[in-house]
């Protein structure tokens, strides 16, 4: 009987670690998804220079603040590569760089998904053997 006891302890052990390492991956997700949104608003925003020349934008200051200020050129487009290095690119080249990020984004959510998922078979298992050990 004390065997079945310490066993059923180290199985509620393991389901509280998966519980709380399933939890990190729903915050990690919850990140991940807020930055495929700004990669997917910022393409949706390139594609549409193509379309409308805007004379006059809104430029971010930080903080949630913006200024008003004109546009002189919106074919060379500043972007961010990594380790605050920023290159020009036209907009064909940034998009290109975009849909890398979109992609690479979407991989490493996929990824997480899964995690969760084998993380989730895990704790219906232990629960199960739980039951079964209280019958």
């Amino acid at each position: 009987m004390k065997k079945n006891k310490e066993e059923m302890q180290k199985k509620i052990v393991q389901f509280q670690i998966l519980e709380t390492n399933l939890k990190m991956l729903q915050e990690r997700a919850e990140i991940v998804n807020q930055r495929l949104d700004e990669f997917q608003k910022t393409r949706e925003a390139l594609e549409n220079l193509e379309t409308t020349e805007p004379d006059r934008a809104l430029i971010p200051l930080g903080s949630g603040n913006f200024v008003m200020g004109s546009v002189g050129n919106v074919d060379d487009i500043i972007v961010s590569v990594g380790n605050d290095i920023a290159i020009k690119k036209d907009r064909k080249g940034a998009l290109e760089i975009l849909d890398k990020k979109i992609t690479d984004t979407e991989n490493v959510l996929n990824d997480i998904t899964k995690r969760s998922q084998a993380i989730l078979q895990g704790l219906e298992e232990i629960q199960l053997e739980l039951e079964e050990m209280q019958k």
